[in-house]
């Protein structure tokens, strides 16, 4: 279970890209946009298990592009903390003139287990240097290359914010390169429609709905320790989420896009996030119809 929730949090990060040729260029999101995301899980009970707080900051440095910096921690609620204590730490430097990545940092607790990354990007965005450390395996200093911006699950959680979904409602699923842990993944976004969706404590949207399917790409990493870094799952728990469409993504339908809700797979139940608490939201919240 353990490995399980690593895997899901951080496919919940990564589900959103940029570099569309349906793209905005107004950002449907501003610097002091927090929010909370509730994790619920079921099977044989039903409960809310633990919070993702995301806190969102424009910055700049001397001689430097000003960039964004987004912070997620990830933790398990107390009573929760006995079975599977999670305290995950995810942050995230990219460009604010194209939102291209810059740095990323994941630092993953839960229980025993844990698993580190430094992203670190050169020739705009598409070689990426990894230095990974995961519990059971050496430390790694592995290089991806691409012929596309490699994209880490940070960024991409406000990216795909800025796609023109009106373009994108009659278009094919839109591809994109992602970097998770040891891995490069091929993620494609399609528009499912728009609907009614109620959140709990919160109310009831006007919501777009996206599905996901994740699959991995061919390995294009030069591991400077000429060891493997590429071998999908390996008990971590993460296969359960790749193939056609298993992941299914709310947007608020008003100009913030503003993530609501979304659904997963797991090996064992059923989990599913919904928006807690959000702050700081660039325009009116007009999606939200009803409020509880």
């Amino acid at each position: 279970m353990k490995k399980i929730f690593f895997a899901l949090l951080s496919l919940i990060l990564s589900f959103f890209s940029v570099g569309a040729t349906a793209q905005n260029k107004e950002y449907p999101f501003q610097s002091g946009e927090n929010m909370e995301l509730i994790v619920h899980y079921k099977w044989g009970f039903s409960a809310d298990i633990a919070s993702v707080k995301f806190t969102f900051t424009e910055k700049s440095e001397e001689g430097k592009e000003p960039y964004y910096h987004l912070l997620a921690k990830a933790s398990t609620y107390k009573f929760w903390d006995s079975f599977f204590k999670v305290r995950d730490i995810y942050e995230s430097k990219f460009y604010v003139k194209d939102l291209k990545p810059l740095y990323f940092h994941r630092d993953v607790n839960e229980g025993s287990y844990y698993a580190k990354n430094w992203y670190n990007w050169s020739d705009d965005g598409k070689t990426l240097n990894a230095v990974l450390d995961k519990k059971g395996r050496p430390r790694r200093d592995t290089t991806f290359y691409e012929d596309v911006v490699i994209r880490d699950i940070i960024n991409i959680f406000f990216a795909v914010r800025c796609l023109d979904f009106k373009k994108l409602e009659n278009s094919e699923p839109v591809p994109f390169t992602v970097a998770l842990d040891k891995d490069v993944l091929d993620i494609r976004v399609r528009f499912v429609g728009r609907e009614k969706k109620k959140i709990a404590k919160v109310g009831t949207f006007n919501a777009i709905k996206l599905a996901i399917a994740v699959n991995p790409k061919k390995n294009r990493s030069k591991d400077k320790d000429e060891t493997s870094v590429f071998s999908f799952g390996e008990g971590d728990g993460e296969s359960v989420f790749y193939g056609e469409e298993k992941v299914f993504i709310w947007l608020s339908d008003d100009a913030n896009k503003l993530p609501i809700f979304f659904s997963a797979p797991v090996a064992v139940g059923a989990i599913n996030g919904r928006v807690g608490v959000y702050e700081g939201v660039k325009y009116p919240l007009t999606s939200l119809i009803k409020k509880e």
